[in-house]
């Protein structure tokens, strides 16, 4: 019996392709989009990905690079699924066209299984790790039926809008909770890396500005920025802080730019923190004045730190607080 990761975003096909595996004596794991496919294939290290090609937030060609991209799972071969792609992408270790006959994708699992590197020997988890992937993996299941019951509730005539848009948000909330679980167990492993490329880390601080909307404003140079960073995961720490800063109100953001480094301040407008609040700021579960800390702000922390950089945090009572993300520039 062989662990499979599954992907795919709608519902009905995810299910079927789940249930052929399962009845072929394998356990499954079960993603919506190619992002929360890559984070449960570095928490649970499946012996088979099988993905749909267009899925939202990370494509099923561009998991396919990712996970190529990452030591403890370069090997793990992938099924590659779409009705757009003629021939696939060389990433994937096999390929079927949609629509496809069951017999034909039972017998395409069975070769993919043959070719799959043997299960790794698990070291033990750190607790927390181990906590965090405990509760990710409680979290799917009713995320999955609650993502459902809303996609039925947003087909009915009369039902009302707000209490819906509410829900969905909430809904994205518990989301982001089990994606940061699954980061803090990946992080926890000890066998977190990144790819690292030379990019213009000024224009996916822009982007991510600009996705969060009139509330922030930026100070930056309009030439590029570089610095060898790992896009996708920069852009998810300029996420979570300024995520962090609109909940206090206006935030403002800056890029200040040196010969050898790169820093970006990220100002909130919110009351500020006091010493000991600081002390453990970046330490999830910890309690302080506001109740406990969750992951977010550790898992950004240890991603800038894989980088080659550092993140700090200045505040007073009062007076809000900055967050400074630092990086060496590209040489």
């Amino acid at each position: 019996m062989s662990l499979v990761l599954v992907a795919d975003d709608e519902p009905a096909v995810l299910e079927v392709l789940s249930q052929v595996v399962e009845d072929l004596g394998h356990d499954v794991l079960r993603a919506r989009d190619g992002e929360e496919a890559l984070g449960l294939a570095r928490a649970r290290h499946p012996q088979l990905v099988v993905t749909d090609h267009m899925m939202p937030r990370l494509s099923g060609v561009e998991l396919c690079r990712r996970m190529k991209q990452e030591a403890q799972l370069k090997d793990v071969p992938v099924i590659l699924l779409s009705a757009v792609l003629p021939q696939g992408a060389p990433e994937a270790f096999a390929f079927l066209h949609k629509p496809f006959e069951i017999t034909d994708f039972e017998s395409v699992i069975h070769k993919s299984l043959a070719a799959s590197p043997e299960p790794r020997v698990e070291h033990a988890a750190s607790p927390l790790g181990a906590l965090g992937q405990w509760v990710a993996q409680t979290l799917q299941g009713p995320l999955e039926t609650a993502r459902e019951q809303l996609r039925r509730l947003e087909c009915t005539p009369s039902v009302d809008r707000a209490a819906l848009d509410t829900l969905a948000a909430q809904l994205q909330s518990m989301e982001a909770v089990g994606r940061h679980l699954r980061e803090l167990a990946w992080l926890s492993s000890g066998e977190a890396t990144l790819k690292r490329i030379d990019a213009d880390v000024g224009q996916h601080l822009r982007d991510a500005v600009a996705a969060h909307g009139a509330h922030v404003t930026l100070d930056a140079p309009e030439e590029p920025v570089h610095a060898q960073v790992d896009p996708p995961r920069i852009r998810q720490v300029f996420d979570v802080l300024l995520a962090n800063a609109v909940r206090q109100g206006d935030a403002e953001v800056a890029l200040e730019v040196s010969q050898t480094q790169l820093t970006v301040r990220v100002k909130d407008a919110g009351p500020g923190l006091a010493a000991e609040a600081l002390a453990h700021l970046f330490t999830p579960f910890q309690m302080n004045a506001k109740g406990v800390c969750g992951p977010e702000l550790y898992v950004a922390s240890e991603l800038v730190r894989l980088q080659g950089g550092s993140l700090s945090v200045q505040s007073r009572p009062g007076e809000g607080s900055t967050f400074s993300l630092m990086l060496p520039r590209s040489t």
